[in-house]
């Protein structure tokens, strides 16, 4: 009798867990989102290389809001972690410029 409750409880968690938005997976991929975002963002405009500059476009695309992450889970996290937001994104930016500091013609 304690495996049934045992298999119902992991498949509830299962199931509950990706849908609560300070679940360690939402804040990770919450979190990988800015960094990309941010550093293709910086790439694209900053790259001389138009490959590159295409390559950076389709990931920035893919790790875009409403695509992996829905627009009120993100909200939340932002509003609860925006201290910790503003850091990631000031520091991503800041690197993306460094590794690409001439700009391009």
């Amino acid at each position: 009798m304690q495996d049934i409750f045992t298999t119902v409880a992991a498949y509830y968690h299962s199931v509950v867990d990706p849908l609560d938005p300070f679940n360690r997976g939402n804040i990770f991929l919450y979190f990988t989102w800015i960094v990309v975002y941010t550093f293709t963002g910086v790439a694209v405009w900053r790259s001389e290389r138009s490959w590159f500059r295409f390559i950076c476009f389709l990931v920035n695309q893919l790790f875009s809001i409403g695509i992996l992450m829905s627009w009120s889970l993100t909200g939340i996290l932002a509003y609860a972690y925006w201290q910790a937001s503003l850091a990631v994104f000031a520091g991503t930016g800041v690197a993306g410029l460094f590794l690409f500091r001439r700009r391009r013609r």
